[in-house]
């Protein structure tokens, strides 16, 4: 039994060592490596820029007719609509310029979108926490 199980690998290995050529390498040292596109780095840039929005949005909707600090924010102390609008105009404005930039010295400085993509996630967690602060302080 044992002399066939020797003979039926042998068999299966030969049959496989067949299609190989000597000179050619088993793995081809030649092809260039895969290198993902720029369109995967602008998926994430558009993830995180979407997850800062929805931060953003929630900070607001938390924030509505509560007292604000912020006194950029604040309309007679106040977080109203007009509040919203200048906090959606900020977001807007702050993405617009982010996508303008990596999209026209991306490709040469690839660190441009990693940092963009840092600071829309950061942004959107401190956000978060900020929303979930005022959350906890309803009254």
């Amino acid at each position: 039994m044992r002399g066939i199980q020797v003979i039926v690998v042998a068999g299966t290995l030969m049959a496989g060592a067949v299609g190989l050529k000597a000179q050619e390498p088993f793995l081809s040292i030649s092809e260039p490596p895969y290198i993902p596109t720029a369109q995967t780095e602008w998926r994430s840039l558009m993830v995180s820029i979407a997850a800062h929005g929805a931060a953003s949005g929630f900070d607001a909707w938390t924030s509505w007719q509560r007292p604000e600090r912020n006194s950029l924010l604040a309309s007679n102390g106040r977080f109203d609509a007009s509040s919203a609008y200048r906090k959606a105009g900020i977001f807007a404005g702050a993405s617009l310029i982010e996508v303008l930039v990596v999209y026209k010295w991306g490709k040469k400085h690839p660190w441009l979108a990693r940092a963009c993509r840092i600071a829309n996630f950061t942004s959107a967690a401190m956000l978060a926490s900020a929303g979930i602060h005022n959350l906890s302080n309803r009254r």
